[in-house]
């Protein structure tokens, strides 16, 4: 099997953002599906500290989005700490995400949804997530991450005993949200 890298962002439940590189098993393989394996692709699994762990590597640590704290040639990332994350490829956020919707569609009667998240809230603030999704939620709903489209994300955030909002702003409005995180849920 040849592997290959794609790069991805990771926003843990502290806020942070990890932007580096993953290992997956082909070009072709989702990123999403990476994610919600029970059994993480790694290139080299000696290396593994932690059985729920993604690893990246060339890795930039963003704190509030905009400042490089730290780089990393390697750095491992618990997956249960991930609030959401999306990669480089939007033609999987897009394309490739209605076509396998369409499959699901001709196998029962469900439709594209909007979908609203609120995520518990950690470390004063909690996100305010509304996107497209495809295919049946209720199956998905059983899986560690959820796949959207067409997402706006607002971060709700305290500071000084008042309360904030921020948008976040995304490359191509495709992410996978954790099911862990997700406190509230409305579909329409």
């Amino acid at each position: 099997m040849t592997s290959t890298q794609r790069k991805v962002a990771i926003i843990t439940s502290l806020g942070k953002k990890y932007s580096g590189l993953i290992d997956i098993p082909n070009d072709t393989f989702r990123t999403t599906d990476l994610f919600n394996s029970s059994h993480i692709y790694w290139k080299d699994p000696s290396i593994k500290c932690y059985d729920d762990t993604i690893l990246m590597y060339d890795v930039r640590l963003f704190v509030d989005n905009k400042a490089v704290y730290k780089n990393f040639d390697t750095i491992q990332i618990k997956r249960s700490e991930i609030i959401y994350f999306y990669d480089d490829k939007k033609e999987v956020g897009d394309k490739m995400e209605k076509k396998r919707a369409s499959v699901y569609k001709e196998q029962t009667d469900e439709n594209a949804q909007i979908i609203n998240v609120i995520t518990t809230q950690v470390a004063n603030s909690f996100y305010d997530i509304t996107g497209v999704f495809f295919g049946l939620f209720k199956k998905k709903s059983k899986d560690a991450f959820i796949p959207l489209t067409e997402t706006n994300i607002i971060e709700v955030y305290r500071r000084d005993s008042k309360w904030f909002q921020k948008k976040i702003k995304l490359p191509h409005n495709f992410i996978c949200i954790s099911n862990r995180y997700t406190e509230s849920v409305t579909l329409k």
